[in-house]
């Protein structure tokens, strides 16, 4: 495993602006990590890995980025469980994207 996304089955959402309340769970989290510091933004995507042939099973994944690019793929603030269903997948990925933009993205366990 390479530490890097599936970019053949990687969609990813437009940017969000990381509001005040998730960018310091996100600093406090990263701890001693100084890659996020520069992070302004969230990117939030699902990435699809072949379960078996033709099957597929999604991941809801949020990286700190800046407005350019993705800061450390390696460690995304947050991955969901495996979805059987794309539909699910992008469903559950436009619930974070609300919890995104109204700055509650701390509040993931």
């Amino acid at each position: 495993m390479s530490g890097y996304p599936n970019m053949r089955e990687f969609y990813q959402k437009g940017l969000i602006l990381i509001g005040e309340n998730d960018r310091a769970a996100l600093l406090q989290k990263s701890g001693e990590n100084t890659s996020h510091e520069g992070s302004t933004h969230w990117l939030i995507a699902m990435e699809g890995s072949e379960k078996q042939p033709d099957i597929y099973q999604w991941k809801v994944l949020i990286y700190p980025s800046d407005s350019k690019k993705v800061n450390c793929y390696k460690s995304p603030y947050y991955s969901s469980q495996h979805f059987s269903s794309i539909h699910d997948a992008i469903n559950y990925s436009n619930e974070l994207s609300q919890k995104a933009r109204e700055d509650q993205l701390n509040t993931l366990e």
